[in-house]
């Protein structure tokens, strides 16, 4: 009887086992490089989320403007719609600010249905800010709600009745608080690209 017929020797185990092991580093390099695709593609997706809503977001609040000018927490008079090219000083204005309606009543009592809200990019991230109430005073706190990270420009655009641009509203001859006839938005997302949109403004 021949004995290697009863089993395998050293050597061949050891192939077997190079083997074996050549494949499993090959299996766990792949399944590393599918791990780390889908959760680029996650990321990937939370960012075209993120960018969607607050595009929307931006359309329903400019849709919604009204020609209604607030007082800051001096006294002093805030126009119905201001808009401003970026700041990026630690206390410089919202570049977007605009009084809007349409806001829903949840506490059944006389409420009115206008509110106060900006856009500002703060630290690389685009936040929309909402004050309780129209005319401030020194203990009126804003909410700040973040939209989108990684913005590396938010860039807007006026357009006027006339259909010039300007990149400032009010201007000195469009009246206090009349807004614009159209606004347009550039934000740029890191790793992402450059995004532009066009939106009408309530009138």
């Amino acid at each position: 009887m021949n004995p290697r017929a009863s089993g395998f020797t050293l050597i061949e185990l050891l192939v077997a086992l190079v083997i074996f092991g050549i494949f499993a580093i090959l299996a766990y390099a792949g399944l590393g490089r599918l791990l780390d695709n889908r959760e680029r593609l996650t990321e990937e997706q939370r960012v075209w989320q993120e960018l969607s809503l607050t595009f929307l977001r931006i359309s329903d609040d400019v849709a919604h403007a009204r020609s209604r000018a607030v007082r800051d927490v001096s006294g002093f008079e805030l126009r119905a719609f201001v808009g401003r090219p970026f700041d990026p000083r630690a206390l410089a204005e919202p570049s977007l600010e605009l009084t809007r309606g349409g806001e829903l009543n949840y506490g059944g009592g006389p409420h009115s249905d206008l509110r106060r809200v900006a856009y500002r990019l703060k630290e690389g991230r685009l936040v929309r800010i909402t004050w309780p109430v129209l005319d401030r005073a020194p203990v009126t706190v804003p909410l700040e709600a973040p939209l989108l990270g990684g913005v590396e420009a938010f860039e807007l655009r006026f357009y006027e009745t006339s259909g010039g641009s300007v990149d400032s509203w009010p201007t000195a001859t469009s009246g206090p608080d009349v807004p614009p006839r159209a606004m347009e938005v550039t934000l740029a997302v890191k790793g992402v690209g450059r995004f532009k949109r066009l939106f009408l403004v309530n009138g």
